[in-house]
């Protein structure tokens, strides 16, 4: 029983050790500075005869924007930015499963929220003709006057009703598709007051996590171990409970 012991004692021991050698599997993908074939344009109500004024300008290491919403407010009016974070060629999206969060460096005036969208493709429910049929991943930022570096949890990025709604999809498609990110918009708050300008310097946008897999694996051959050991030791104290019966 002892030689089981050790044998068992030796495997833990084994198998700790090849865990603790294996390179953290750390997930990071930056949204900006762009990577490979990724882009980003500024888009407003203009060209649908709204008078919201927006501008735009970008270099490799930060980006700027600002929008003014025009119109009453019995109108729409939208402004804008979209990271477009696909591989142009083939349309292949970005792999989000391991992400944690997503940390922003940002810099702002005259607002206090924006709107961070995320856009997954939804096999269910996407044309890719029609950007809004990409599923809706979204939350709101509450940011303070100058620089700041803010890390939303993935977790808490939702897909509002409205969209379901609004697209005709039932609400009982849940799956969040972080395997086929395809873009990344920043939107203006949802009580932003009309003809109020609001400014952004973006310096970072970058999705990060750590996969568990192999933390997940290492944990069911030691539980393996632990079943292993407990049905060896119910099993000699039967045999010995069984010995002492026969010599009685």
């Amino acid at each position: 029983m002892a030689k089981t012991y050790i044998i068992l004692v030796a495997i833990a021991a084994v198998v700790l050790g090849v865990y603790f050698m294996l390179p953290s599997r750390h997930f990071e993908d930056s949204v900006f500075p762009l990577l490979g074939d990724a882009s980003v344009e500024s888009y407003d109500d203009s060209f649908d005869g709204g008078l919201s004024k927006t501008q735009f300008a970008r270099t490799d290491s930060s980006l700027s924007f600002s929008c003014t919403l025009g119109g009453e407010e019995s109108q729409g009016a939208w402004c804008g930015l979209v990271f477009d974070i696909r591989e142009q060629g083939d349309k292949r999206y970005r792999d989000w499963n391991f992400v944690d969060s997503v940390i922003f460096d940002i810099e702002s005036k005259g607002t206090d929220e924006i709107l961070v969208k995320i856009w997954a493709y939804d096999p269910d429910v996407t044309d890719t003709l029609k950007a809004r049929t990409f599923r809706l991943l979204l939350k709101e930022l509450p940011l303070v006057g100058g620089r700041q570096r803010i890390s939303i949890p993935m977790e808490q990025f939702y897909t509002p009703d409205f969209w379901f709604d609004d697209e005709h999809v039932d609400k009982s498609l849940t799956d969040r598709h972080q395997e086929t990110i395809a873009r990344v918009e920043l939107a203006p708050g949802w009580n932003h007051p009309r003809h109020k300008e609001f400014s952004l310097v973006i310096y970072g946008i970058t999705a990060k996590g750590l996969s568990n897999f192999s933390f997940g694996v290492v944990i069911f051959i030691m539980l393996g171990l632990m079943i292993v050991a407990i049905g060896r030791s119910h099993s000699n104290g039967d045999h010995e409970e069984k010995s002492a019966e026969r010599k009685a």
